[in-house]
């Protein structure tokens, strides 16, 4: 074929995609199944590359059509772009574009991807089966359960938080990952039934291993044929939306379910997984929906590998290095290509780093030396071929020819010493040292709390003072105490008054004074009977009117009720008083003699003292002179320290080499030049559970040591080496790995 008559590759397919002031080609390569998006005039210059029509008269062609002049540069310009990306017919085009199938393991260790099988016969039998999910009818009621489930988790966020914490056990681990794992599934049959019913081709699913996180794809790369741009976008949005449609469903089955069934464990873990999930997948930094929804936006198909190869062609350009690239660009694109290249730069090295951190932290303290030899490796693997990439975009033009090494003696000296490295290994032996982070404690400590509440007025110690076991620490307030004293003693003498009152009875003058009035009430009742008698003769002569007789029925009725109160009053003085009230007053006569003995041991209180001898170790005491303390508030704390503990943080993995009486070594990050020495006094039953900051399970090992110069402080920390048995240096090394094998390998089968 004449070089000067480039032909464009026959089975390409072409979609034409107009758009709002121009038009489109999108180009499918099936052989390679990478896309390509032409303008106008450029998709125009490809279809005249028939293999016989020449370069000037594809020119000519072109001005003919869009009236605009093609300099002969540019066009081989754009031809050596469709020749670099496949486009072109080459004399091995059947070679190419066998070589170019996709492959069944692909990709880098940053982004792994695994074909799983061809679903594309699968998805014809579903699509026809589940027509309904197009609906609008589904879609509607799709869209009302979500509002609802929103409404619903908006509403019972507290409850759905603690059944999540609580629902979590290690036995229901395997249930979580089935759980998440089938949605998954659905999340990516979602995409490929979506762009099968929009009348695309899907045949690739698989699996993804992206930044070493696990994750399922369905290659729906079809959908960029598409002409309706709402196609394209649905196909982007179906995974996401159906994980809505779960999440939403999982919330009402969760709330109608009863908490700590199967069905309401399953219903949380698709609550709490969905979410982030679909964060992740809407990230548009990272190839999974959220970036193919952004390169449907900007119209840009391939867009990450345009804009990092923008990118270094910037760079070389900058550095001075190399060639630019050759590839043309509109200022639109080159906006866009600029942006998301540094955006999806940093966000990969900030991704990078976080782990990087975590594995490589976790190696070091698990392995040492060993661990970072490891993580050497592990980076150099994973930055292999962005380096490589790297060193070919820098490399210069013309390549200087290698010379031959010549070997030299040096090369049998270097064999003939790494011949004597087994030897020592399997002949030499070593101490085996288990090391772990102490702290170190008192042997007996307290905490010199506020046994009432008050002011402190006086403290009587400073931080370092030695104080035996009584000693005086603080002195409060107990004015509030003394009044409360004071006002329960005369609280006290008034019912002892009340008492003697009701005991001794009424006097002679009370019961005189109450019969005089009983005498007195009479008197006025016959007076008011005899007025009414008379009034009654009057008003029969009818010389007195009805309301004067009413007048004189009501003050006889008065009259008598005053008497009968009278008597009543007489009756109750004779009667004397009822032994309830005297019991009632004793019994609150012994409620506040018992509130004044409590009274009495708060106003020893106020004196705060030391439970035991010690030194006080709270700095700044004097300051709380005047501070308002509670009940339970500390004042201090004294800690003896002529002998401390050291508690030694082992490695679970590392206890069993581990026994009492080994001698210990330790020092403190304070005294880097001081050496201590004890015994392991006792070892710890139990595991400790990492906590905030921890990554690993240790048992707590434990050794005292005579602390009489004071050079150790409570709560101290440092590094301890335990001196076990001796062991050969062979073992020394290969004893993590070893343990490993006979215990994680193990577990595998």
């Amino acid at each position: 074929m004449n070089s000067e008559c480039p032909k464009l590759r026959e089975g390409l397919v072409v979609s034409r995609q107009p758009s709002t002031g121009t038009t489109t080609f999108v180009i499918k390569d099936p052989a390679r199944g990478r896309f390509f998006q032409l303008r106008e005039l450029e998709y125009f210059i490809a279809q005249q590359l028939d293999g016989a029509a020449s370069l000037d008269l594809v020119a000519s062609r072109v001005q003919e059509r869009f009236d605009t002049p093609l300099s002969r540069d540019n066009l081989e310009h754009f031809i050596s772009r469709l020749r670099a990306s496949g486009l072109l017919q080459s004399r091995d085009a059947a070679g190419t574009d066998a070589s170019h199938q996709r492959r069944t393991f692909g990709g880098s260790l940053l982004y792994l991807r695994l074909k799983a099988f061809d679903p594309d016969r699968l998805f014809d039998v579903l699509a026809g089966n589940l027509r309904f999910l197009f609906s609008p009818v589904f879609l509607a009621t799709s869209t009302a359960l979500i509002i609802l489930a929103a409404f619903t988790a908006a509403a019972n966020g507290p409850s759905i938080a603690r059944d999540f914490t609580r629902a979590f056990q290690i036995h229901t681990l395997f249930l979580a990952w089935l759980t998440v794992f089938l949605v998954i599934i659905i999340h990516e049959f979602s995409h490929g039934l979506t762009c099968k019913h929009f009348g695309g081709k899907v045949h690739d699913l698989g699996f993804l291993l992206i930044y070493f996180q696990p994750s399922f794809y369905c290659n729906v790369s079809d959908a960029w044929l598409f002409p309706e741009r709402s196609k394209r976008l649905w196909v982007t949005l179906a995974g996401a939306y159906s994980e809505l449609v779960i999440w939403a469903t999982a919330t009402m089955i969760w709330r109608v379910t009863e908490p700590g069934t199967g069905l309401s464990f399953m219903a949380l873990v698709v609550m709490a997984t969905s979410g982030i999930r679909s964060l992740f997948n809407l990230n548009p930094l990272i190839k999974l929906d959220g970036y193919y929804l952004l390169s449907d936006g900007v119209r840009i198909p391939n867009l990450r590998k345009k804009a990092f190869a923008y990118l270094g062609d910037r760079t070389r350009r900058l550095l001075g290095i190399g060639t630019a690239g050759t590839q043309e660009t509109s200022s639109r694109e080159r906006r866009i290509f600029l942006t998301y290249s540094l955006l999806a730069f940093t966000y990969s090295c900030w991704l990078l780093g976080i782990i990087a951190f975590y594995i490589g932290g976790a190696l070091v303290r698990r392995y040492q030396g060993w661990g970072f030899v490891l993580f050497t490796g592990l980076i150099g693997a994973v930055l292999s071929n962005p380096i490589k990439t790297t060193l070919r975009g820098l490399r210069p033009a013309t390549e200087s020819v290698r010379k031959p090494r010549r070997p030299t003696k040096k090369l049998v000296i270097f064999f003939s010493l790494l011949a004597l490295v087994p030897a020592a290994l399997f002949l030499g032996s070593m101490d085996l040292r288990v090391s772990g982070e102490f702290t170190v404690l008192p042997v007996q400590n307290a905490d010199i709390r506020a046994e009432v509440e008050g002011i402190v007025e006086q403290v009587f110690v400073e931080e370092g003072s030695k104080v035996n076991r009584g000693d005086p620490i603080a002195l409060l307030s107990d004015r509030d105490y003394r009044a409360e004293m004071h006002m329960l003693e005369a609280e006290i003498a008034e019912k002892h008054a009340r008492l003697r009152m009701l005991e001794a009875g009424p006097r002679a003058e009370e019961v005189q004074l109450a019969i005089t009035s009983v005498e007195k009430a009479g008197e006025r009742l016959a007076y008011s009977r005899a007025q009414l008698d008379r009034l009654r003769k009057l008003f029969a002569e009818q010389l007195l009117s009805e309301d004067k007789l009413e007048e004189g029925e009501e003050q006889v009725s008065i009259r008598q009720k005053d008497l009968e109160e009278a008597q009543g009053r007489l009756q109750v003085l004779e009667a004397g008083s009822r032994p309830e009230e005297a019991e009632a007053i004793g019994a609150e006569i012994a409620r506040l003699t018992a509130n004044r003995s409590y009274v009495q041991e708060e106003l020893q209180s106020v004196n705060v003292v030391s439970p035991l001898s010690g030194i006080i170790t709270t700095p700044k005491l004097k300051e709380i002179v005047g501070r308002q303390v509670k009940k339970g508030d500390l004042i201090a704390k004294v800690h003896a320290l002529d002998t401390v503990t050291a508690e030694i943080a082992v490695p679970e993995r590392e206890i069993s080499d581990v026994k009492v009486g080994q001698k210990v070594f330790l020092r403190a990050r304070a005294l880097p030049g001081v050496n201590f020495t004890g015994t392991v006094a006792s070892i710890a039953p139990t595991v400790v559970v990492p906590g905030e900051g921890q990554i690993e399970r240790t048992v707590t090992v434990s050794t005292i040591l005579d602390n009489s110069s004071f050079q150790l402080k409570s709560e101290m920390t440092g590094n301890a080496k335990i001196l076990c048995s001796r062991q050969r240096l062979i073992d020394l090394l290969t004893r993590r790995f070893t343990r490993y094998v006979r215990v994680e390998f193990w577990s595998w089968w």
